[in-house]
């Protein structure tokens, strides 16, 4: 299997030499373009795993470039990953999706966020590498059979992943001993039907949309939840048209393996890329992505608090940073005792805390959790033989209708900052309106 390909497209050359300084460790063959249309000359040209692609470039820029992959046999299923410096507010996340980006990176690029995303993506472009050479083993070798009725069990049995062909009706007529085992079948499955073997009315909507598309030449590749016996499990295959030996797409070919561990350790590195090291909160990262869910299903039920603590710059310049360090880990615990099992704490800066509530009467709510939290910081912070004490400053923001993370976050941090330059130790509330903050009582 040769090496797979990144392409970085950027038109300012130190950032492609950063990006390529990053990517070093991978056994890859990097490409480079520095504008969209040398990026596309190259997708032209070779067979691309993953595509990191600038937002912002001169005559053609990132999103039309994303668009133009998906209209090309050549580049249309290689996953797209922006590196912008834009702003990532709501209205441009959707314009990134809707142009085929699979996620964002935001400049200055943090290293270890994307070597992680690029380590799933090449695995994921490795298994569905496995995956179709499997199918193309499979197709050579039925393609050597006059009708379909018989198969080469000796190569089939030699696939890891589970293989099954269906007649143009959709029935098995086809399983390999892996799919056998996939399935948790002892008895044989041919002339059971694959909707059988998946669970919910959609999944089986959308293997007669598999079969359909397949019987018209086209592939289809992605993820099914499908039935071991009582348990559901996430299947992860690739449909192709089956000819027989004349040429005509008799049936189709199914490769398909369990995703339940790929799966897990997605999971577990997107918790990782957005877990604070030092506190063990979420992060700012975190915090973004629960926001933009949230905000979609009732903006008008949440509230950002943005915590600032007002005496913590002279405890790090005084004391040091394991001082620091110490200081941040105590008052993480404090504020998370403060707070209500619903809502939800971030670290997302030095010093900096957010805290998501929600609820019926989000602002009832966020002041006395503010008045909690400047309470908790009040109390003096025992480390060694020293007694520190540093206070919050707390700004109170409600999301309305049209609310983006990126909006909240600074009218809350705004207000935080009116309430520091009032003396710190109390709240302010931004006004619903996005106006002045208004007064807010004292803890």
């Amino acid at each position: 299997m040769d090496k797979p390909a990144i392409l970085i497209v950027d038109d300012q050359s130190a950032n492609l030499v950063a990006l390529e300084a990053l990517l070093e460790d991978f056994d890859v063959n990097l490409l480079q373009a520095s504008s969209g249309k040398q990026a596309l000359e190259l997708l032209a040209d070779n067979e691309v795993s993953l595509v990191l692609l600038d937002v912002q470039m001169p005559e053609m820029d990132g999103y039309e470039v994303a668009t133009l992959m998906r209209e090309s046999m050549q580049s249309h299923s290689v996953p797209i990953i922006f590196v912008t410096a834009i702003n990532r507010d709501l209205q441009q996340i959707l314009k990134g999706y809707e142009s085929g980006a699979v996620d964002f990176l935001t400049k200055p690029v943090e290293p270890e966020i994307l070597i992680s995303k690029v380590r799933v993506f090449l695995e994921l472009d490795q298994k569905t590498r496995q995956l179709e050479e499997s199918n193309r083993a499979l197709e050579q070798s039925l393609a050597e059979v006059e009708r379909l009725k018989y198969h080469n069990e000796l190569l089939l049995r030699s696939i890891g992943e589970g293989v099954i062909s269906l007649d143009r009706r959709g029935n098995v007529i086809f399983a390999n001993p892996a799919a056998q085992t996939l399935f948790g079948e002892t008895s044989p499955i041919i002339g059971s039907t694959l909707d059988e073997r998946v669970s919910g009315d959609n999944a089986r909507k959308m293997v007669e949309q598999i079969i359909r598309d397949c019987l018209g030449g086209k592939k289809w590749g992605g993820t099914l939840p499908a039935r071991r016996q009582s348990v559901t499990f996430p299947a992860e295959i690739i449909a192709t048209p089956l000819s027989d030996d004349k040429g005509h797409i008799a049936g189709v070919s199914i490769a398909f393996q369990d995703a339940t561990e790929k799966q897990r350790r997605e999971m577990e590195l997107r918790a990782e890329t957005e877990r604070d090291p030092l506190t063990g909160l979420c992060n700012r990262r975190g915090l973004e992505r629960l926001l933009h869910r949230r905000l979609l299903y009732g903006a008008d039920k949440l509230a950002l608090l943005y915590l600032d603590l007002d005496e913590f710059k002279p405890v790090n310049d005084r004391l040091g940073h394991q001082a620091g360090d110490a200081v941040l880990k105590e008052i993480s615990t404090r504020f998370s005792d403060a707070m209500r099992q619903t809502d939800l704490i971030a670290r997302v800066g030095g010093d900096e805390f957010c805290i998501l509530v929600t609820g019926d009467e989000p602002e009832k709510a966020a002041r006395i959790v503010a008045e909690k939290i400047i309470e908790s910081a009040r109390e003096p912070i025992v480390h060694g033989s020293l007694a520190m004490e540093v206070g919050a400053s707390v700004g109170i923001a409600l999301a309305s209708i049209g609310s983006t993370p990126v909006t909240l976050m600074h009218k809350a941090d705004q207000a935080m900052y009116l309430a520091k330059r009032a003396g710190g130790n109390r709240y302010e509330v931004a006004g619903s309106s996005g106006g002045t903050p208004s007064e807010a009582a004292s803890g």
